[in-house]
């Protein structure tokens, strides 16, 4: 069982199979983090229409609930973070941090052509981060 669990949650994908794994990987004492990042592209889309960034966060952790409640249900302390940034970069920035002990995405398949050029966030997490991911399908 892991102590620290790094979960990155994309708030357009249910993540229900990602959060069953979790829930195998958790134990008495666990604590997942929930991490979600705000694209540039979103941010900057959002302040062009009159939302602030502080409204979109808030939007962002409404998403989340699904997700925190599922967390809840299963007696699972969680904590959450919500970033401006890339996805990838983010992911790969906080599983590196020493806080955690394994990375849990869900892999959403990306457009043929935008994964050939981009490869996806679960890829290039599993990739750069050093410590175990795991994706679920």
């Amino acid at each position: 069982m892991f102590k620290n669990i790094l979960l990155g949650v994309d708030t357009t994908l249910k993540n229900e199979k990602a959060l069953e794994e979790v829930s195998k990987l958790s134990g008495e004492g666990t604590k997942v983090t929930i991490l979600n990042a705000i694209s540039e592209q979103d941010a900057q889309a959002s302040i062009k229409s009159g939302v602030h960034l502080d409204k979109l966060v808030q939007k962002r952790s409404q998403g989340l609930e699904s997700t925190r409640q599922r967390l809840e249900a299963h007696g699972i302390k969680y904590d959450e973070i919500i970033v401006r940034g890339n996805a990838k970069e983010q992911l790969v920035k906080e599983a590196n941090s020493g806080k955690y002990e394994i990375v849990v995405l869900s892999n959403r398949k990306a457009e043929d052509k935008k994964k050939f050029v981009l490869g996806s966030v679960s890829h290039k997490v599993a990739k750069r981060a050093h410590i175990p991911v795991l994706i679920v399908k």
